[in-house]
């Protein structure tokens, strides 16, 4: 798994402060499910594998510029990656 070493290490539960976190940095964060890949054999070899091994998976950028890679973590329910980006202000 992947952490930006800039993130501080929250909590299970920490949900506000991290959300605080993301907002004092002015990020805008998208969070990509390996569940819901745009190429279904990836999610499938994830899951029939059962090894919560991600490192084949090349996560879907959102549209737009500017985006990397913040995170890439295992929940119950996959693998997911949060994709961050300066808040675009016009």
């Amino acid at each position: 798994m992947f952490q930006h070493p800039e993130i501080p290490d929250f909590d299970e539960g920490d949900d506000d402060k991290c959300e605080a976190w993301i907002a004092a940095q002015g990020l805008q964060v998208k969070m990509v499910s390996l569940e819901y890949h745009s190429d279904e054999s990836v999610s499938e070899r994830y899951f029939e594998a059962g090894d919560p091994d991600c490192s084949y998976w090349e996560p879907d950028r959102p549209d737009g510029e500017g985006w990397f890679c913040l995170a890439i973590h295992d929940t119950d329910d996959g693998s997911v990656c949060w994709w961050a980006r300066r808040e675009v202000t016009p």
